[in-house]
């Protein structure tokens, strides 16, 4: 029988100074046993321990599946032969071959094979078919293969459709994973601040936590990304408390407009030689034009074109991350570089001394594109993209 909490094994229970205690990424070091995300995770054990077969877990973005996923990959390797793939398969053949290439040697292995599929909400019918496919193939009495699917609501969604009837049917386990509880914030915000080694030098009040939940209804995620910012303002600050008030001026920065970012540029040279060039080459062509009809009707035509494209459908632009230092920007960027990632840092000014850099992928990107993208990012260990909608003419 498989025995295990939601809690962080003693090896993680160790101090951190050199890590951001509200880092967006997924670090077992931090692990916080909330009472939700416990029960979740030993009913996912039982139900592995049980050979169910087919277990499905579904969340909102940002709640910690992704963290459950980890916590499965580390603690069930000792009784089990686990594969975590975080980038869905496209096709039938592409999940098999990701099954073959990670089961092959186990031959002879007494090792039940367990394989987690997280974002599983990206699946198509075709994958969902082949699904239920293998649910069907057993061993010695028991399924030859334990299958946990994880992902957002869309995924019950679909489970839910008539079509997956027989697939819904074979679930042994239909979990979802909820929030924190309004109790449970405080002790999550001081675990995380302990866990990196500033436990005596920060607190956050009753009254910062009562705030997180009134403005991110318990979400993890989203309490990291303000909690980041209060702490830097907080440490920068030399204060050891942090109240409600530099919680909201932290959420204030985090939620600024994202419409007036600048992109970070070195100067040009001889800008103002360059400046009166471009202007007397301006002049010119616009002299010619009014002289030239045909140029003329040609101008038009395209104002027009432009017009009808900025009422077009909207594109999408990809954040992968806002930083506070610039150098961790561009480390971004320089590290999107050389996984063929072209990107670019913008700035924000939010006053007080305050800059936020945010690196964003070059171009923009139809819905589907945008997915895809996300997909590859994820691929490479980045789970912080964001999507953000943009207007076609601004996209370029």
């Amino acid at each position: 029988m498989l025995k295990g909490k939601f809690m962080a094994a003693p090896n993680f229970k160790r101090t951190l100074r050199d890590k951001k205690p509200f880092s967006l990424a997924v670090d077992l070091a931090f692990l916080y046993p909330s009472e939700g995300h416990s029960r979740v995770y030993d009913e996912v054990l039982a139900a592995i321990d049980r050979r169910e077969g087919l277990i499905c877990l579904t969340g909102d973005p940002g709640t910690g599946k992704t963290v459950i996923c980890r916590r499965l990959l580390e603690e069930l390797s000792d009784d089990y032969n686990v594969v975590l793939v975080n980038t869905p398969p496209k096709t039938p053949d592409e999940m098999t071959q990701t099954l073959d290439d990670t089961f092959a040697e186990m031959n002879g292995d007494t090792k039940i094979p367990v394989a987690i599929f997280d974002e599983a909400q990206h699946f198509d019918d075709h994958c969902l078919d082949h699904v239920e496919f293998l649910t069907n193939l057993e061993k010695n009495g028991g399924k030859l293969l334990q299958i946990v699917l994880v992902g957002q609501p869309e995924l019950a969604e679909t489970l839910s459709q008539r079509r997956f009837s027989q697939l819904e049917q074979r679930i042994g386990a239909k979990l979802k994973l909820g929030t924190l509880k309004k109790k449970e914030i405080l002790a999550y915000l001081s675990h995380r601040l302990t866990v990196a080694g500033l436990g005596e030098e920060l607190r956050f009040s009753r009254g910062a936590a009562n705030y997180f939940f009134k403005r991110t209804q318990g979400v993890p995620r989203l309490i990291n990304r303000i909690a980041n910012i209060a702490v830097e303002q907080a440490l920068e600050r030399k204060k050891h408390k942090i109240g409600a008030a530099i919680v909201k001026r932290a959420e204030g920065k985090v939620n600024a407009a994202r419409g007036d970012w600048i992109e970070e540029r070195k100067p040009a040279v001889n800008a103002p030689r360059l400046a009166a060039l471009l202007a007397v080459l301006v002049l010119l062509t616009g002299a010619y034009v009014y002289q030239n009809p045909e140029w003329r009707d040609w101008l038009m035509r395209v104002r027009r074109a432009e017009t009808q494209a900025v009422t077009g459908p909207s594109r999408i632009a990809l954040t992968v991350g806002t930083f506070l230092k610039k150098t961790e920007a561009d480390e971004m960027q320089e590290k999107l570089a050389i996984e063929g990632f072209p990107a670019m840092v913008l700035s924000k000014d939010l006053g007080d001394g305050w800059t936020l850099y945010q690196v964003r992928l070059t171009g923009s990107y139809s819905p589907a594109e945008a997915e895809s993208e996300m997909d590859k990012l994820r691929s490479i260990g980045i789970q912080t993209a964001d999507k953000i909608p943009v207007g076609s003419r601004s996209a370029h």
